[in-house]
């Protein structure tokens, strides 16, 4: 009689909990206390900056054997970077030291007060040893009067910053417990969603909102990247342009530059233009949903919660919010690759028409393209698939992309010399690395959009497609993400690549998770794994998630333009290529003209409207011998000698010829990690 009414018991214990309406109500509340345990607190007044920490030392003023304080900014690893700067003189020859503050016990050997470790960068300083450690201990000192046991780094301000926004305000708080406990009731809500009748739609609905408003907030902020402005100013050309002239002569197919084309009849701002890639991430966590329920018929918990994952991921968000076919390359991945396992289980003419269309995207989007067909075939391969059912639609849709595979081989032709100069200058942004090296890079930024826990539960479904006859969806995915690892490594021995560039893969391995296998492994743990994995993303040390919406420090390229433009003299030089495409821009924008390629000179010279202003690089970067410090000096020097000129250093770039010459001159402004200075006609 207890038995069965125990089992009666059970029963309706059962039935409750597969009740629709109870899987809503949990999810809600899953919800709500999320959102309740990220509301910020109501603000704080503010009772110690990093300038009182480090009083007496006031920027400006001198910390030891002559060098002078900068003022502090935010550094890439919740840190917070002090520059302290000697020109040559009684003291010693010129110098540059760059100062890092941790949370204590966060780098060991370093010096410590009672909060925080103090220690200097050596591949970013250059001065003499002694320098580096009188100046270091002398930072340390100040500080440590000053600690009386604070909080963590990254929640001390700096007296000149402003009240972030509210999303960065709520995402600022995913700190300590919150941080492992929040992602983990977003996975649970997501999961339970995915579990109901429609859950498909209404999870591919509620991501698509969470990714677009993560992606689209604030994205006005100054641009950083060169690369930004270069891609926008492409797009700016006209059509036959892109197609048949100088939108060829870019290191990435034209088709981006077509969706840039089309969102400038909005404007030339920043918003508009970085709109198409925020847009296209924010699709690519409904476009796994699709793909699982594609595949499978249904996407469930598991698809929810793999989709959560590329919806959340900072750094996915943060490349979204560039002017980059990144996103888009990476939504076109997850389609293909979804496309080809739904052939893999079964033939369909919409399958093999949609293949072959987004394979010739693929091509015309980014380079990456024959490495993720190539993982395709080898997914198809070891799932012991028939090729046949793919290799027609991938044909006719590589035939359709062969022009931008052709471009692919001048793009690498033309990256020669740019792989000679990093050989000689490893320390430049490219950078030299071995296959191996670069690997470990690779595999790096795979965990950055994904993190550890979504790599193991790849792994882990990666290696039951093998042992489930006839299961294809995990291994379809995860061939185009492990063969463009492989291929972006071994490309930088021929080719100009970096690391960060397999993020147009990586989400492709939320899509191998969607569709694990569930005949050896039920679905509830697969489910309950997926949870483990999401809560545990925002645990690793990385920058923050509300960065995203706070201004670069290194964005001083406004405030430059506006004051060069307020200014008499016409001629801006400046020591690096990237900042002459910079300054370019926002030259145009402060006088209302169109964000358009200036006109060129010979020489590499910009000429900007009518006014005649020009803007001189003195080096460019992937061209540089060891001779280039020298012959950017007479450039400089010649420049002198035709009147009043303006120069922009940044600290990232110093050339110590030229350093010396514009230590004669006036210092208009100072940014955290460059500076502005007018010379003139009698400088030498």
């Amino acid at each position: 009689m207890a038995e069965r009414g125990l089992r009666g018991a059970l029963r309706r214990a059962r039935a409750i909990a597969e009740s629709p309406w109870i899987r809503v109500l949990l999810a809600v509340t899953s919800l709500l206390t999320a959102s309740l345990l990220l509301w910020p607190e109501t603000k704080a007044l503010r009772l110690v900056t990093w300038e009182d920490l480090v009083h007496p030392l006031a920027p400006g003023a001198v910390v030891a054997r002559g060098y002078h304080l900068s003022p502090p900014r935010r550094g890439e690893e919740q840190d917070v970077v002090f520059t302290a700067r000697r020109e040559a003189g009684p003291d010693g020859p010129g110098g540059r030291i760059e100062l890092h503050v941790v949370d204590r016990g966060r780098w060991p050997g370093v010096r410590e007060t009672k909060s925080f470790g103090v220690a200097y960068e050596t591949p970013r300083s250059q001065a003499p040893i002694e320098d580096l450690e009188a100046v270091t201990q002398a930072l340390r000192d100040a500080i440590d009067r000053n600690d009386t046991g604070l909080g963590p780094v990254p929640l001390i301000p700096l007296a000149a910053e402003p009240e972030p926004p509210l999303v960065a305000r709520v995402l600022a708080r995913l700190v300590g417990v919150r941080a492992l406990v929040v992602p983990a009731l977003l996975a649970v809500a997501m999961g339970l969603l995915g579990s109901l009748p429609r859950g498909d739609a209404i999870v591919a609905a509620a991501l698509f909102g969470l990714g677009l408003v993560l992606r689209i907030l604030h994205l006005d902020l100054p641009f950083v990247h060169d690369q930004d402005v270069q891609r926008l100013f492409t797009g700016a050309l006209p059509m036959g342009e892109i197609l048949t002239g100088k939108g060829l002569e870019d290191r990435h197919p034209p088709l981006w530059f077509v969706v840039l084309h089309a969102a400038g009849t909005f404007g030339g701002s920043e918003a508009v233009m970085r709109a198409p890639a925020a847009i296209a991430g924010a699709l690519l966590s409904p476009a796994i949903v699709w793909g699982a329920r594609l595949v499978r018929g249904r996407a469930g918990a598991l698809g929810a919660i793999a989709a959560l994952v590329v919806a959340v991921s900072p750094e996915l968000v943060a490349r979204s919010r560039e002017v980059s076919e990144i996103p888009l390359f990476g939504l076109l991945v997850v389609v293909t690759c979804a496309l080809a396992a739904r052939l893999a289980k079964a033939p369909s003419r919409a399958a093999r028409l949609g293949l072959a269309v987004s394979t010739a995207l693929l091509a015309w989007t980014y380079y990456l393209a024959p490495l993720v067909i190539a993982g395709v075939l080898l997914g198809f391969v070891a799932a012991r698939k028939p090729l046949w059912r793919v290799a027609h639609p991938i044909g006719v849709g590589a035939a359709l992309g062969a022009p931008a595979f052709i471009l692919l081989g001048m793009t690498i032709v033309r990256d020669h010399g740019a792989r000679e100069v990093a050989a000689r200058f490893p320390e430049l942004a490219w950078g030299d690395s071995a296959p191996g090296g670069m690997l470990g890079y690779v595999i790096e930024e795979v965990v950055k959009c994904v993190g550890p826990g979504v790599i193991y539960l790849g792994i882990g479904t990666t290696l039951f497609g093998f042992l489930v006859p006839r299961c294809a969806g995990a291994l379809v995915p995860a061939g185009a993400l492990l063969v463009a690892m492989i291929g972006v490594s071994y490309a930088s021995g021929f080719a100009r690549v970096q690391p960060y560039y397999i993020a147009a893969v990586a989400p492709v391995l939320a899509l191998a998770v969607a569709l694990a296998p569930e005949e050896r492994v039920p679905a509830w743990l697969w489910s309950i794994l997926g949870v483990v994995a999401v809560s545990t993303f925002f645990i690793l040390p990385r920058p923050r998630p509300h960065r995203a919406y706070l201004p670069d420090v290194d964005a001083c390229m406004p405030r430059f333009a506006a004051i060069a433009a307020g200014r008499s003299e016409k001629r801006i030089v400046t020591v690096a290529h990237y900042d002459a495409t910079l300054l370019a821009y926002y030259l145009q924008r402060s006088a209302n003209a169109p964000a358009e390629w200036p006109r060129t000179e010979v020489s590499g010279e910009f000429v900007l409207g009518d006014a005649g202003r020009r803007i001189l690089p003195l080096v460019q970067v992937h061209r540089m011998d060891e001779t280039s410090d020298e012959a950017a000096r007479d450039t400089l020097l010649a420049a002198f000698a035709e009147g009043p000129t303006l120069v922009i250093e940044r600290d990232a770039f110093v050339l110590a010829p030229v350093h010396d010459v514009l230590a004669r001159c006036e210092v208009l402004i100072e940014a955290p990690t460059a500076r502005l200075v007018a010379c003139g006609g009698e400088a030498r």
